[in-house]
Parts: C-alpha cells; structure tokens; sequence
C-alpha cells in the first residue's frame, strides 16, 4: 500500500492491526501482528509524525538518527536521549551490539577489512545511476546467529535505486514495532539517510517502501494505541504547506560537518549553551537538528514557555517547528490543533463532497462520459479506473493521483453508468438510480438521486484495500464476459453486473477511506466542507 507520508501510513497500519492482526506470543510478549506487508511512502521527507495521542519527541529520533549515521553504537551518548536503549545492550550498558552505525559505516571492521557502506553505495551510483547493485548489508550472519543477546537487528537490507531521475529506497525488515520502531525511529532515520544520499548524487528523493516480515502491536500498548487512533483527526499538518527544511552539505564536507556536530551537541548536553554556534551551522536540516537538541535539553533543565517558544521560533515555518510545538506544548489550550480543526469523515459530508466533485467535472466534461456508447465510452472509462486500481493496490506509485481519487471516480462511473441504463428502460429506473425525472444520464440532477440510495458508513466491517481491489476486478471480468452475448436492447439483464460492480467500487472507497483518512480529510476540505 502506497501512503503519502510516514504519518498516513502509521495511522492506517496501526488501524489494521487493531482490526485484523493475529495474536501471537513471541518471547513470552503479547502481540498482534501483521505478515508480509509492503507499506510504501510517496513523500518519505514528511518524516515528522505528530499525532496528539503517539507523544512523539523529534529530538529522540535526531540524535538516534545521527548516531547511526555516524557510526557509533556507544551507549552513553544515545542513553541520554533513548532511555530504554541499555535495555538492548548485551555488555552491561557500554555499546548496543546490534546498532546499525558500526554495521553501515565500518562493516567488517571487526575482521580487518572495513567497508563503509554508505560510500559504497554513493560510489556506485555515482558511476553507474542505473545500477541495481546499490545495496547495504545490516544483518551480519557471522554475527547475528547466536541465540543469547538482548537484540538482533531489525532492519536487515537496503536497497537504493535510480530511476527517471529520483532515488527510490527499499527497506527489508524482519520485525516491526508498529509505535517504537516503524514511527519511533525507522522511518525517520532512513529518510534523512535517503535524503543525504539524493542530493550528494544530484537526483530527487523517490519513494521509501518498506518490506515487514512481522508488523506488529504490543498488547501493553492497546490504551496507547487506542488514544492514537482517536487523536488522529484528519491532517497529517504537511497539506497545511509546513516546510521540510533541506540537507545540503556536499560529500566531501560530510565527515568534517558531522564531527562539527556532535561537538555542538555535547556543549549542549554538557548545560553550554553555543547558539551562535548552533544557528551558524552552515547545513540547515543539520543546524535545525541542533535546535531540537537545544529544545530537549532546556525542557529537562524546566526553562520557562517564554524561552522555549523562542528556540521553537528560531525553527521558522518547519516541519520540526510544528513538531516541536506539539511537544513541548501539547497540554496546553494554545496548541492549535494540527492542521486546524478535526475534520470529521462522516457520510453526508463524504456524500456531498463527492456530489461537488461531479457538478464541477459535469460543467466541464458534460455528456463525453458517454458520447462513443456503452461499451467504448462508459465501459471503457471504468476499466480505465479498474486497471489503475489494481496496479496501485498491488503497491504501483500512484502518481499524481490518489488511490482516492482513483476509487471516487470510479464509484462515480459506475452508478453513472446505471443512470444510463434508467435511461435506456425507464421500468428499471427505480431500482437503477432510486426515482427522480429522465433523462437521469444527462447533467448531475440524476447522479445526485441515485447517490442518495447509498451509506458511506465506516461503522460496519470493511474490507481491506487489497480485497476489494480484487472484487472490482472480479466484478468487471464478469460484465466483460458478458458483452459479447449481450442482446442490443436487453437492459435488464445488464442491471446485475452494473449493479455489482457498483457495490464493490462503494466497497473499495470506504476501504481506502479506512487507511487514508488524511487525504479524505483534504478531499472533503477542497470540496468547499
């Protein structure tokens, strides 16, 4: 499934979960879980999940990312930060055996022959941009197989890829977390990872997919992830024009830059206080990355709102201002609500939503819908949306255009294509678009009768994308196997198939309503609701 950003996919699959995730006891721990999902982020740069209910601090998941990226898998920098991380130390608390830093920046070291992967792989595409061999190891089997440790490395393979011009970045993982590790800190640390490695390489980022063996919620966490579901309100804050403040420190500098940094942050961890320092920091995600740290460590030293508000402010219109806005002043009635008020996916709004979109598109288009007939115009036209959907379902990029958008025009082409077969018999009229006045195919006045026959309700079950993908195409296999015996005039016998097909298109619109309530929230919202 192919979601927007790290936030859209997070909320729908934590929702999945809860719905239809398997019990299943590993370690003696309480799970439910998901097998072999493919979760697929078009904009993996939207990296800052802010959620009310996920109590997300950015600045947790900066310094772990920066540490990996370093290389390190020394305890008493990332403890300071990442409470739980001696938790997965097998020496008492000094390193984390399983750290991907060592792993990506020196691996092998321990044998001699050390390999930086990260210069590898900027290496290789450097000279050959259409390679496949781009790849970095994580999981180390000389290493990784051995049954006393308090961790294995989760994530185990990265692949990175050009194509027309974006670097696209695929993550195999052998076990997910769904709050601490997917949210936490995968998505944002292999983001900022896929994003050093576009620019020094002149490309733009592509996508991020993640292959998970095992995604997964803790049962101690339901009362967390419940208070999550419900602080999901309908905008992820990035369709609100937050800014995703860029990398830009050229691959020679790399090293020289991140030394500079980590020398930045112990000053401020060490209760310094370099700001000039931090806000000349010539890299500006890097420098804003700083600025959170500053942020972390004057809220342990209880500074006062007046002097937090002014190191948020200094992050300007950011992704990470917002985020850290959210942090600190979560409790607080000044916090505005991300991206202004809930918006609330009901059906009438769903409903009257979709009935804009089609008066608008009918003022256009008017009757082209169907000006070369049944089969070549209105037929064709849903087998167009039909194909688009089953390629997206099957994790496709879907481009300029949402799953979304793709699913409401489909549900529109079928039920408009029962107006036209009302219009055909006016006998089949009521059971075909409800009542109303023929010619019911022409303007929006008929469309609009016959939507009102349908509930967009999420309250009942709903299937998932992948099924009701599948029935759609099912659905309109049948009524193409059917055209070919078709009588010219036999309306009656079309009503079956047309009639189907429109259930199952409803049914794939609620389900992709279900895993992306963001970007319905937006729909709703351009709709004038």
């Amino acid at each position: 499934m192919t979601y927007r950003n790290a936030a859209t996919a997070f909320i729908a699959e934590l929702r999945d979960i809860k719905r239809r995730g398997a019990e299943v006891t590993v370690r003696g721990m309480p799970t439910r879980e998901l097998l072999a999902r493919t979760v697929s982020l078009a904009r993996p740069t939207e990296r800052c999940i802010t959620i009310p209910g996920r109590r997300n601090d950015c600045a947790l998941a900066i310094a772990e990312t920066m540490w990996v990226l370093q290389g390190r898998n020394d305890l008493e920098f990332l403890s300071r930060y990442v409470e739980r991380a001696p938790n997965y130390s097998d020496d008492g608390g000094k390193t984390w055996r399983a750290a991907y830093g060592p792993r990506l920046r020196r691996w092998g070291a321990s044998s001699g022959d050390s390999v930086d992967q990260i210069r590898e792989v900027y290496d290789l595409l450097r000279r050959d941009p259409s390679s496949r061999r781009a790849v970095i190891a994580l999981f180390d089997p000389a290493q990784d197989f051995i049954e006393i440790t308090n961790d294995v490395p989760c994530n185990n393979w990265l692949h990175f890829l050009i194509r027309d011009g974006r670097l696209d970045l695929n993550i195999v993982v052998r076990s997910n977390d769904v709050i601490w590790g997917f949210s936490g800190i995968n998505t944002f640390e292999w983001s900022v990872l896929h994003e050093m490695l576009a620019f020094w390489l002149g490309v733009e980022v592509g996508k991020a997919t993640f292959f998970i063996s095992s995604l997964h919620l803790y049962t101690d966490r339901d009362k967390q992830a419940i208070r999550i579901l419900e602080g999901a309100n309908g905008s992820t804050g990035y369709e609100k024009g937050w800014c995703e403040t860029p990398f830009q420190t050229a691959w020679d500098e790399f090293g020289a830059r991140f030394d500079e940094w980590f020398a930045i942050e112990a000053e401020i961890a060490a209760g310094k206080s370099p700001r000039d320092r931090i806000d000349q920091f010539p890299d500006p995600l890097l420098r804003q990355f700083l600025q959170m740290l500053e942020l972390y460590w004057a809220k342990k030293a209880a500074a006062s709102d007046a002097d937090l508000r002014v190191i948020i402010d200094r992050l300007g219109h950011s992704d990470l201002a917002f985020a850290a806005t959210e942090d600190v002043f979560r409790n607080s009635a000044d916090l505005p609500r991300i991206g202004g008020e809930a918006t609330v996916i009901n059906g009438a709004k769903l409903r009257d939503a979709i009935i804009r979109l089609h008066r608008a598109k009918d003022e256009s288009y008017k009757n082209a819908w169907k000006k070369r007939g049944e089969q070549m115009g209105i037929a064709s036209n849903i087998a167009r949306k039909v194909d688009r959907v089953e390629h997206v379902a099957a994790g496709a990029d879907p481009g300029d255009e949402s799953l979304l958008d793709t699913a409401i025009d489909l549900f529109v082409y079928c039920l408009k294509y029962q107006t036209y077969l009302a219009d055909q018999d006016g006998a089949l009229a009521p059971a075909l678009v409800g009542g109303g006045v023929p010619p019911f195919s022409d303007g929006p006045s008929g469309f609009e009768v016959a939507i009102g026959q349908f509930e967009f309700s999420l309250d009942g079950e709903v299937p998932s994308v992948a099924a009701a993908a599948m029935r759609v195409v099912d659905g309109l296999a049948q009524l193409e196997a059917y055209y070919p015996t078709a009588l010219p005039h036999d309306w009656s016998a079309r009503v079956p198939f047309a009639q189907q097909l429109t259930r199952y298109a409803l049914d794939l619109l609620l389900a992709v309503i279900e895993v992306e309530p963001f970007t319905t929230a937006e729909f709703i919202e351009s709709q004038g609701l």
